[in-house]
């Protein structure tokens, strides 16, 4: 099987979609969003939503969102957009090659004056995804101005999963997190395997590695960061999902989202003149 990629649209987004001798893949230039990734012969680790908004400046249900310059609810500016708005901006596409049998894609994003309104730094980001037997990405922010600045940043994957009540974390037992569920409250984890009942949304003191494990599919992966601080884990649940127009009804039981990021206390500091990378590799395992 040849390795290849090409530039297409879909949508209405420009995406390029990937094929390696081990996998396929495909990542919009619309916030460098994964929004697929398939072993061959088997199905996509990635969910993507039957109601996503594809257009631009919208953020897009599913695959793996990059939340920066902050997570969540911007902490003094609530009207401004959830997440940051990389997820919404159009990325470059600076290059594409092969890489032993592997693709590997990177793409850029500069400030402007209109990012600059919302986060007064002046930056520049790039995202390095790397598409063979796995999948791995790699996010560097520099810092080209005269100060230093504080970001946060997730690589907001859904695993698809075959049904959540099926579903087994590991990796996470003892560790300490945010239940943002709970009003932002602090828990411990226990020590059994971590099972989904009801809404979570959680920001664990961890930076993995983290085992999903789908039962029903006979699939386990294996998420793992590096100078990601924080894993978070969330699932909307019957009534959250309910209020999520582009969620469809039950959607919320084919997917899970365990995310590599960090986050709050755990953010990144870039001093002047510096880059700072996070990255988060997929495996089987």
């Amino acid at each position: 099987m040849a390795t290849r990629w090409s530039l297409a649209v879909r949508n209405g987004l420009d995406v390029v979609d990937v094929e390696t001798p081990a996998s396929t893949a495909a990542v919009a230039l619309h916030g460098a969003q994964v929004l697929s990734f398939a072993p061959r012969g088997e199905a996509d680790w990635l969910w993507v939503s039957e109601r996503a908004r594809w257009a631009p400046g919208a953020a897009l249900r599913g695959g793996i969102p990059l939340c920066f310059p902050w997570f969540g609810p911007h902490p003094g500016r609530p009207e401004l957009p959830a997440h940051g708005f990389a997820r919404t901006r159009v990325w470059q596409l600076e290059d594409a090659r092969e890489v032993t049998g592997d693709v590997q894609l990177r793409l850029a994003l500069a400030s402007d004056e209109q990012t600059l309104a919302l986060f007064p730094h002046p930056f520049q980001a790039r995202l390095t995804v790397t598409i063979g037997a796995g999948l791995a990405l790699a996010f560097e922010v520099a810092n080209p101005g005269p100060s230093a600045f504080s970001c946060e940043i997730a690589l907001h994957s859904y695993f698809a999963v075959s049904e959540i009540a099926g579903v087994t974390i590991e990796g996470l037992a003892g560790c300490d997190y945010t239940d943002k569920v709970d009003g932002g409250g602090r828990r411990r984890e226990g020590q059994a395997p971590l099972r989904i009942a009801g809404e979570v949304d959680r920001v664990y003191d961890s930076d993995g590695p983290v085992t999903l494990i789908d039962a029903p599919a006979g699939r386990r992966l294996r998420i793992a960061g590096t100078n990601a601080g924080s894993t978070v884990l969330w699932n909307p649940a019957p009534a959250k999902a309910a209020k999520l127009s582009d969620v469809a009804p039950e959607a919320y039981r084919r997917f899970v989202c365990v995310e590599s990021g960090a986050i709050g206390e755990r953010r990144l500091t870039v001093p002047a003149g510096a880059t700072e990378r996070l990255t988060a590799s997929v495996t089987r395992c």
